[in-house]
């Protein structure tokens, strides 16, 4: 069995949901909301091959202010996981602009997409380990 490739697994160069899509996955929409510092911490884990707590993830937590969070922490983030994936989809705002406007929902996408992709793991988004597949009690809505 060879490893998977998280930009060709079945996936286009789209984001698997868009940017409200929240009700797909109940669990993930209800941390990056509620516990946005945890969320950025573990998608900073997986992107950035680093530690949950990071500079960026504490400039976000005691920071707190929004476009200090959108701009240098989660915006970054979410242009690192598309260029790994291979998403050329773009927001009308861009990246950046769109994390200061709605952080959590940004948060709860790239959340998604890591899910939908089975990609747990840093080693799996760099192809390392194989993909695994998203939880059988979580259902995703396709982009058209």
């Amino acid at each position: 069995r060879g490893l998977a490739d998280p930009t060709s697994a079945n996936m286009s160069d789209k984001w698997s949901t868009g940017l409200c899509g929240c009700c797909s996955d109940c669990e993930t929409c209800m941390i990056s909301c509620l516990l946005p510092s945890v969320a950025l911490g573990q998608q900073n884990k997986i992107i950035n091959q680093g530690d949950f707590f990071s500079l960026s993830c504490c400039l976000f937590a005691f920071g707190g202010e929004p476009f200090l969070g959108g701009c240098c922490c989660i915006g970054p983030n979410q242009t690192a996981l598309k260029a790994k994936l291979g998403i050329t989809e773009s927001d009308c705002l861009g990246d950046s602009c769109c994390a200061v406007v709605c952080q959590s929902c940004v948060l709860s996408r790239m959340g998604r997409e890591l899910k939908a992709r089975g990609i747990y793991s840093m080693e799996q988004l760099n192809g390392q380990l194989p993909a695994t597949l998203a939880p059988s009690n979580m259902t995703m809505i396709k982009a058209k």
